[in-house]
């Protein structure tokens, strides 16, 4: 039989256990190619909200496209006013720009026929304020009906108007529906 022999020892061997261990083994890295399905299905859904977010964005900037033209015209109306002055002129196609925005918005039924108070009270509705009736905008209820020399005309303030006819194009709304069935 043969004998066990025990190997030879040092005298720190002894004294540290640790030293007779064996170096510890890493795991094999981890592969990043191809990713596990949890982060396919991940890409997937933020792909396809990235694409919906930006339809959304196109369709909004689509639908706002009769804003963007009405400001400009608005503008063109102003610039006319600043060169040949006209009072009677500015508020004639100051309304009919307005009138056409509101066809574009709002059920023609609705808006057609809206003359005088019933359209400045509209305009307000329709943006939620009150200058067009108790401000600047009170120039729209007989503005196209009254003398070119009536004092009333020659004194609107063609700026701030604007500003309320500016702002009117961007802020407008949808109306309440029982809103829309008085107003008929």
């Amino acid at each position: 039989m043969e004998q066990f022999t025990a190997p030879p020892t040092s005298p720190g061997a002894l004294t540290d256990p640790l030293a007779q261990l064996r170096d510890i083994h890493l795991p094999a890295a981890i592969e990043s190619w191809p990713p596990a399905p949890g982060w396919w299905g991940l890409t997937f859904l933020g792909t396809v909200a990235i694409l919906g977010f930006i339809y959304w964005l196109w369709g909004r900037w689509q639908a706002n496209k009769y804003r963007r033209e009405a400001i400009k015209q608005l503008d063109r109306i102003l610039d006319n006013y600043d060169t040949d002055g006209d009072v009677t002129l500015y508020l004639y196609d100051y309304q009919l720009l307005l009138k056409r925005v509101a066809l574009t918005r709002y059920n023609r039924g609705l808006v057609a026929n809206l003359t005088g108070e019933a359209w400045v009270a509209f305009l307000d509705k329709s943006s939620n304020s009150s200058e067009f009736t108790m401000g600047a905008g009170q120039a729209l209820i007989d503005g196209n009906y009254v003398a070119t020399h009536n004092v009333e005309i020659e004194s609107a303030d063609i700026d701030q108007l604007h500003q309320l006819g500016r702002q009117w194009i961007r802020k407008h709304r949808d109306l309440p529906l029982d809103t829309g069935s008085k107003a008929a």
